[in-house]
C-alpha cells in the first residue's frame, strides 16, 4: 500500500510539473503574438527576456512563500494567484497596449517562478537521487510540449486558447495544494543513488551553474534567432518543431539516464559543441531550416540536462528548495541579460564578432563542464574507484605483512598462526582446529610470536600489528 502511494505520488508530481511546461510555454507563445501587434520583431523578443527575467524573481521568492505553507495559507495564495493570473491572461489576449501587456506578462511570469519553484522542489523531493529521475524530467517536459502542440492546432479561436491556459492553470493549482511536506531528499531511505558528489556540493553548485550560464547563452542566441524570424513573419514557423522539441525532450531523458547517468555531462557536451558550430552557420548565411531543426533538437536536451542536474544537486543542499529551480532561473536570467546584446549581433553585418563571442563561450563551456564532471561520480565510476582503492588495501596488507616477518623472524608456522588471527575471532579452540594443531601447540606459537613482538597477550599482539609500520 505504501509502494502504490508513493508511485502515485511520483506520477502527480510528473503530471503537474508537465502542466506548468504547458502553461509555461503556452502562455510564452501567446505573449510573443500579442506583442507582435503592438511593436516589432526586436521588440518582442526584448519583451520576452523581461517576463523570463520577472520568472527569475518568482524563482527567489519561493523559498521566502515557503514559510508561510506551514502557516496553512498555501491553499489560499495558490487560488489568489491563479486568479490575478487568469485576469492578466485576458488582459494580454485583449492587446490592450504595449505598457499593459508587458506588466501583465510579468505578473503572470512571477507567479510562474513561484510556482515552478514548488514543483521542482517536490520533484527533488521524490526523484533527487532516483535512477529514473532524467526520464521523468523528460516525460513532463515532452507531455507539457504535447499540451501545447494540440491547444495551437485544434483550438482555433484566439479566447479559446486563453480559457484552455486558464483551465489548466486552476488543475495546476489544485494538484499543488496536494503538495504535503516530504522528507530533505538527502535523506530518503526509498531513493536510489545513481550520482555522488564529491567534495563540498556547494563548490559543485557554483561549478553547475556557471556552466548553465555559459550554455544559456548559446542557446538564448539560437532561441533569439528563431524568434526573430518568427516575429518577422518571412517565415512561417509552424507548430511542427515543438514536436520534435518533445522528442528531443524523452531522447535526452532516456539518453541521460543510461549508467546512473554516467554519460549525461559528455553527451550534452556534444549538444552544445553542434548548436555552437549552428549559431556560426547561420550568421553566416548558412540555410535557417538547419539552425531551426538543431535549435529546437538541441534545446530539449539543454531543458533536461539543466533541470534534472539541479534537481539530482538539491538532494545534497541545506536549501533545497532555492536549488530545485535554480536551472531553470539560471537559464531564464541569462535571457534577460543577453537579450538585447543577442539581437544586436543577429542584427548586425559583422559575422565575425558573433562568431568569436560564440567560440569564446564554448571554450569557457569546455572548462566548467571538465569542473563539473570531477565533482560529480556516478555509481559506475564508484564502484570502479572502490576496486581500485581495495586492490591497492590488499597489495599494501601483503607488503606490510612481508615487512613483519622479516622484521621479526617468524618461522612458516608463526606465520600460519598470525594470519589466522589477523583474519578470525574465534576462541583457541577453534583455532587450533583451523591450523590442525592442538592448543597446546597453539599456545607454544603465541608464546614465541609475544616474546619476538615483546608484547603480552593476543590482543596486544593484533594492536601492536595494526600500529606497526615498516619504518619502525
Amino acid at each position: 500500500m505504501e509502494k502504490r502511494r508513493l508511485d502515485a505520488g511520483k506520477i502527480s508530481v510528473i503530471i503537474t510539473l508537465a502542466i506548468w511546461n504547458f502553461i509555461f510555454l503556452g502562455t510564452e507563445y501567446l505573449f510573443d503574438n500579442r506583442m507582435a501587434y503592438v511593436t516589432d520583431a526586436e521588440g518582442v523578443v526584448i519583451a520576452q527576456s523581461r517576463i523570463l527575467g520577472a520568472s527569475v524573481i518568482g524563482f527567489f521568492l519561493y523559498p521566502l512563500f515557503r514559510r508561510w505553507q506551514k502557516a496553512g495559507i498555501k491553499n489560499i495564495l495558490l487560488f489568489a494567484i491563479s486568479f490575478v493570473f487568469v485576469i492578466c491572461i485576458f488582459l494580454i489576449q485583449q492587446k490592450i497596449s504595449y505598457q499593459g501587456i508587458m506588466i501583465a506578462g510579468c505578473l503572470i511570469f512571477i507567479f510562474f517562478g513561484m510556482a515552478g519553484g514548488m514543483i521542482h522542489k517536490k520533484v527533488a523531493d521524490l526523484f533527487a537521487h532516483n535512477k529514473n529521475l532524467a526520464k521523468a524530467m523528460g516525460v513532463s517536459y515532452a507531455l507539457g510540449l504535447l499540451l501545447q502542440f494540440l491547444n495551437d492546432n485544434l483550438i482555433r479561436w484566439d479566447v479559446a486558447e486563453a480559457i484552455v491556459l486558464a483551465l489548466f492553470t486552476a488543475v495546476g493549482a489544485i494538484l499543488m495544494t496536494g503538495f504535503g511536506e516530504e522528507k530533505n531528499p538527502k535523506i530518503q531511505q526509498e531513493s536510489v543513488y545513481s550520482r555522488k558528489i564529491t567534495g563540498k556540493p556547494e563548490i559543485a553548485g557554483v561549478i553547475l551553474l556557471a556552466n548553465v550560464i555559459l550554455m544559456s547563452c548559446i542557446f538564448a542566441v539560437l532561441d533569439n534567432a528563431v524568434t526573430l524570424v518568427h516575429a518577422e513573419g518571412s517565415i512561417d514557423i509552424g507548430q511542427w518543431p515543438r514536436l520534435l522539441l518533445a522528442l528531443s525532450g524523452l531522447l535526452a531523458g532516456v539518453l541521460f539516464d543510461i549508467k546512473g547517468r554516467h554519460f549525461m555531462d559528455i553527451s550534452m557536451y556534444c549538444v552544445t559543441l553542434l548548436s555552437t558550430l549552428c549559431v556560426v552557420v547561420i550568421k553566416l548565411g548558412g540555410p535557417f531550416l538547419l539552425g531551426l531543426i538543431v535549435f529546437y533538437l538541441s534545446a530539449g536536451f539543454f531543458v533536461i540536462y539543466f533541470t534534472t542536474g539541479f534537481v539530482e544537486l538539491a538532494g545534497y543542499m541545506k536549501l533545497p528548495e532555492l536549488w530545485a529551480g535554480l536551472g531553470r532561473a539560471a537559464n531564464n536570467f541569462c535571457a534577460v541579460i543577453i537579450g538585447s546584446a543577442s539581437v544586436a549581433m543577429l542584427a548586425s553585418e559583422n559575422s565575425m564578432m558573433l562568431t568569436v563571442t560564440s567560440l569564446v563561450l564554448f571554450a569557457l563551456i569546455s572548462i566548467t563542464m571538465f569542473l563539473h564532471a570531477g565533482r560529480v561520480k556516478t555509481d559506475f565510476a564508484l564502484k570502479e574507484s572502490r576496486r581500485e582503492r581495495d586492490e591497492e588495501k590488499r597489495e599494501d596488507d601483503i607488503r606490510k605483512f612481508a615487512g613483519f616477518v622479516k622484521k621479526f623472524s617468524l618461522t612458516d608456522r608463526e606465520q600460519e598462526v598470525m594470519k589466522t588471527l589477523l583474519t578470525s575471532d574465534k576462541n583457541v579452540q577453534d583455532l587450533a582446529g583451523e591450523l590442525y594443531i592442538s592448543r597446546a601447540a597453539l599456545y607454544r606459537h603465541l608464546t614465541s610470536l609475544n616474546e619476538k613482538t615483546n608484547t603480552k597477550s593476543r590482543i596486544g599482539l593484533l594492536q601492536f600489528y595494526y600500529r606497526w609500520k615498516e619504518t619502525d
